[in-house]
């Protein structure tokens, strides 16, 4: 079976930047992100993926923004030694040819979504989604797997319902009554995650939820009364966008083909990041290791 691995761009450029120390340069800049997230990608790579694409935010609004204009405005500005990496990270990208991708109007959990619900159905294809985003599991099924990076643990959809007690697909309504500020969207407070998952099992969605409320219990009730709107709002807001554009989407383009000696040319030589050899060297004899036939 062939692996198409999907890259959330921002998710590993920040934790590049804020998982490890600052490193510096010949004239004593900061390079750590483009330092760390390369190295994070040749990992990946010595699991030799097939197919592999980083998806990227698009540097415009999207649709997000407009149906909430405070959707991510309680996010600090960004470090300038943090900024001033991101250009080169995307320079080494191209000068690698690795495949990358972005849309207008979308970000990349959605470029993600709609990649994976496009070949989800292939069954000689497995899709391997590497983020920390708790949205994007909504994909998981026998064809999607999904690896946190933060801690290289990867699920599948067995370790999801052994997790939240409840599948996969109903993890939008579950993150919609939980309380989290990460995008600035008002959720509906005080209601604790295993009251949220006792819900969800119990009745699958915000909608159903709304429509058997007398049911639930006092205290939680009045909750999601009072606060029905932010939910439903959420719940909008967090909903992954597919994008007709995936329709017009080749396989084939994504297929990675490392040039390992360009690989060493560019992060060796060029960048001086000497520690990388051995790693390029180590994917190559991967990559080039003869593939053992089944005898039966």
């Amino acid at each position: 079976m062939k692996k198409f691995y999907l890259i959330d761009w921002s998710w590993f450029l920040y934790r590049a930047y804020y998982a490890f120390p600052d490193m510096p340069d010949k004239d004593w800049h900061n390079i750590n992100t483009v330092y760390w997230f390369f190295r994070m990608i040749l990992k990946i790579f010595l699991e030799k993926p097939d197919y592999f694409v980083i998806a990227r935010d698009a540097p415009t609004k999207t649709h997000r923004h407009e149906a909430y204009p405070d959707y991510k405005a309680n996010r600090a500005k960004a470090p300038d030694d943090f900024k001033i990496q991101i250009p080169i990270v995307q320079e080494i990208t191209n000068k690698l040819w690795i495949p990358n991708l972005v849309m207008p109007g979308y970000e990349a959990d959605d470029i993600i979504a709609s990649i994976v619900t496009k070949f989800r159905q292939d069954s000689w294809i497995t899709c391997n989604v590497f983020s920390a985003d708790k949205d994007l599991k909504q994909l998981l099924d026998e064809n999607v797997i999904f690896t946190d990076p933060s801690k290289w643990i990867t699920y599948n959809t067995t370790d999801f319902i052994q997790e939240f007690w409840f599948e996969p697909k109903y993890i939008l309504d579950y993150l919609s009554l939980i309380w989290d500020n990460a995008d600035n969207i008002k959720w509906v407070p005080w209601i604790w995650p295993k009251w949220a998952s006792d819900l969800i099992k119990e009745y699958k969605t915000i909608e159903n939820i709304y429509e058997n409320i007398d049911w639930v219990s006092w205290s939680t009730k009045e909750k999601l009364i009072n606060w029905k709107d932010f939910a439903e709002n959420a719940k909008k807001l967090i909903q992954l966008e597919i994008s007709p554009e995936v329709d017009e989407i080749w396989i084939e383009k994504y297929r990675l083909d490392i040039d390992f000696n360009n690989y060493k040319k560019v992060l060796v030589e060029e960048y001086s990041f000497w520690s990388m050899e051995k790693v390029i060297t180590e994917i190559k004899n991967k990559y080039q290791m003869p593939q053992q036939t089944s005898l039966f």
